[in-house]
């Protein structure tokens, strides 16, 4: 089949490189894959000014066509917009993301099947536009329960299809042994701009744990500055692979404060390297999720349960060996081959 996905112009994400990863091993799998990227920004609808809007256009063509040969990588195809003009004839055509949801519905059916593969409800531009593209006639593909449960809550559609994202065990395990004659408890979490993630919450559970148990250490990555963390958090800014690979496996605790979560994939390559999440009950932990079996689970927004679970952790070393062992175990259930032939599947029936 030839099969064409849809990916912003520019930005780095774990959900980016989700999709590369499936354009990797569906050639792999004998299919031709190619990945259009838009060079002329779109409107966001980001802000109510139209002028800023339009300014924020301007900047992202700019920077798209800065960038272009600096960031291209394999597969890629740049293209100045999503139409039938630019785009060759397909099986399939993917969008992944809600501005290219409404670029794919306008294609003719010479460009192949439609569909929509959604990592996350991800209504933070504009909640208004964001909605009307889960409504499109677009056979959408979903990679949690959780975003068929939003879908249900706020739209009253689906459940659609789920396959979870797979994680590669070759690239996260464990790079070494931990250090068991240190008294020192390593503390990880992601950093981010959202409020969804809940980084607020995070280090004030990290606080409070410090109170009382003073060999606690916070490190933190993530793409943005530490410019929101207090001064005593180790912060990596943009980490290389093998530093993160560094980070999980040197860690005892990840902590994953989530409000709401697409899948979340930094605590799923924790658990690969053996680091126990103590997270909410949002995003893979409805499809993956064990209390005190492969993780500690608390409701979203709830400190206090989330210390409790941590403190847990720290009086009961059984326990955390215990979940150590099991979520790597868990993590076991994702491989991308069995994600990869889901998806083949599901595209080969329509």
């Amino acid at each position: 089949m030839q099969i064409n996905f849809v990916l912003p112009a520019m930005g780095n994400s774990g959900g980016i490189d989700v999709v590369y990863k499936y354009a990797t091993l569906l050639r792999e799998e004998g299919h031709t894959v190619t990945i259009y990227k838009e060079i002329i920004g779109r409107n966001m609808h980001r802000y109510k000014s139209r002028i800023k809007n339009w300014v924020h256009c301007i900047y992202c063509t700019v920077k798209s066509m800065i960038t272009l040969k600096k960031n291209k990588r394999e597969y890629d195809k740049y293209v100045l917009s999503i139409n039938n003009l630019f785009m060759k004839d397909a099986d399939a055509v993917i969008a992944t993301s809600w501005p290219s949801a409404y670029r794919v519905n306008k294609l003719n059916k010479d460009k192949g099947k439609k569909f929509y593969f959604i990592q996350d409800f991800e209504i933070w531009d504009n909640e208004e536009y964001v909605k009307e593209t889960y409504k499109l006639p677009l056979n959408k593909i979903v990679i949690s329960s959780w975003i068929n449960q939003r879908m249900r809550e706020e739209l009253d559609i689906g459940p659609f299809p789920i396959v979870f994202n797979g994680l590669d065990t070759d690239m996260y395990h464990n790079t070494g042994k931990r250090k068991e004659d240190t008294s020192e408890i390593n503390f990880l979490m992601l950093n981010h701009i959202l409020p969804k993630k809940g980084v607020k919450n995070g280090l004030e559970v990290f606080q409070k744990v410090k109170k009382k148990y003073k060999n606690c250490k916070l490190r933190m990555f993530g793409m943005c500055d530490n410019s929101n963390l207090p001064d005593d958090v180790e912060y990596y800014q943009n980490p290389t692979k093998q530093k993160l690979l560094d980070l999980y496996s040197n860690s005892d605790i990840f902590i994953f404060p989530s409000l709401e979560e697409g899948w979340g994939l930094t605590p799923l390559e924790a658990m690969a390297c053996g680091c126990v999440v103590v997270g909410t009950n949002t995003g893979f932990v409805l499809d993956l999720g064990q209390h005190e079996n492969n993780m500690m689970i608390s409701t979203p927004n709830n400190v206090d349960e989330m210390v409790e679970n941590v403190e847990q952790l720290i009086m009961d070393t059984e326990l955390m060996k215990k979940i150590q062992k099991n979520s790597i175990e868990t993590i076991r259930q994702l491989e991308w081959k069995q994600s990869v032939q889901k998806l083949i599947s599901f595209i080969e029936r329509l």
